[in-house]
């Protein structure tokens, strides 16, 4: 695995700026429009960051209640497919509480591209595989999406 790939460190910076909870460093690490799939949903296509955020905003007040989310870690990344303007790569990643205990893992694909010469996370499919995590981009969200799995 080539960690000095920069659609790899695009990956890492991502989840470092997802870490933030912060809108602007989060859509600064991803090309719109950004398409985000998850275990047994449509994928959905967010045209811009506003509307992402809107989504992602539902999604970080499920992680903080019910699971007691504190950060997510980038865990696994290894490239799948490779050209000079997209990268696919198989990841894992677990979702954190503040004592760093992983409660929930899931893998997946993402895809980076190069747009105007900035590398970016710009597909995401993801599949929990392990604990209890209540959304993953792409998930309808709602009230009460807990999913457990072994």
């Amino acid at each position: 695995m080539d960690n000095k790939h920069p659609g790899i460190k695009s990956f890492y910076n991502f989840i470092e700026a997802f870490n933030t909870v912060d809108k602007n460093q989060i859509i600064q690490n991803l090309h719109f429009p950004h398409v985000t799939h998850s275990n047994g949903n449509e994928p959905t296509i967010y045209e811009n960051g506003d509307v992402f955020w809107e989504s992602l905003q539902i999604q970080f007040d499920q992680m903080i209640k019910l699971e007691e989310w504190s950060y997510s870690t980038l865990d696994k990344c290894e490239i799948i497919n490779e050209t000079d303007k997209t990268l696919q790569c198989l990841v894992e990643f677990n979702r954190r509480t503040k004592n760093k205990k992983s409660y929930g893992t899931a893998k997946g694909i993402w895809v980076a591209t190069l747009i105007e010469n900035i590398w970016a996370l710009q597909m995401r499919s993801m599949i929990p595989v392990s604990g209890k995590i209540s959304s993953l981009a792409g998930t309808k969200m709602s009230d009460g999406n807990l999913v457990d799995r072994p």
